[in-house]
């Protein structure tokens, strides 16, 4: 009988602590939003904005030199300071769900030379949000983007091919948003598998 009435002490003592955070957190995304203009890059009218990035190749979906283009799966992360959104300590970390990005600013990332990509969205659209407390901001997404690459065939099958990711900002200039890579830019190039290509040929991927 005693160790179920402490049992059950504990669990209303988590659940406590539990209701208690997840209201915390609910009262700082609602302050922090609350005037918010999503219409203005951060630090408007001042110095230019520096957004990093990063991508991990999950796999090579499909190449066709038909087409002259090549499908890849990959994983694109977006880091920025946004300090309308900071709210505590720099350590403080708050995981929010893809929804909050429609809520503020974020750049206007494009491939340059994309013909047709989408968003993927099961079992929820892959996105995420991950502010912290001094509006340090990481942006995820997981989508399969079809790029166009302009192959040289001359010499195939012993061809060899240089296919890149050209990603822009779509409406700023480097006057209001610098993009640059982190430290560790592009992951997955050496572990992905090329389809359609024999031993013989290999694709680049530059960025």
């Amino acid at each position: 009988m005693l160790w179920f009435a402490s049992r059950a002490s504990y669990d209303f003592a988590d659940s406590a602590i539990l209701l208690y955070r997840s209201t915390n957190v609910t009262h700082t995304v609602s302050r922090i939003l609350d005037g918010y203009d999503i219409r203005l890059r951060p630090n408007f009218g001042g110095d230019p904005l520096y957004v990093g990035m990063d991508l991990t190749i999950a796999s090579f979906d499909a190449i066709s030199e038909v087409n002259m283009d090549y499908t890849i799966t990959l994983y694109l992360n977006q880091y920025w300071k946004d300090e309308r959104l900071a709210f505590g300590f720099t350590e403080e970390l708050l995981t929010l769900s893809g929804d909050f990005a429609d809520k503020i600013w974020v750049p206007d990332t494009f491939f340059a030379n994309d013909k047709n990509s989408f968003l993927h969205d099961v079992t929820e659209r892959n996105k995420l949000v991950r502010l912290g407390g001094d509006g340090t901001i990481t942006y995820g997404m997981r989508f399969t983007a079809t790029l166009a690459c302009m192959m040289d065939l001359h010499y195939y099958p012993l061809d060899s091919q240089n296919c890149t990711v050209e990603i822009e900002s779509y409406g700023y200039t480097v006057s209001d948003v610098v993009m640059y890579w982190k430290e560790t830019p592009v992951r997955g190039v050496e572990d992905a598998e090329l389809p359609h290509l024999d031993g013989s040929s290999k694709c680049i991927i530059n960025v």
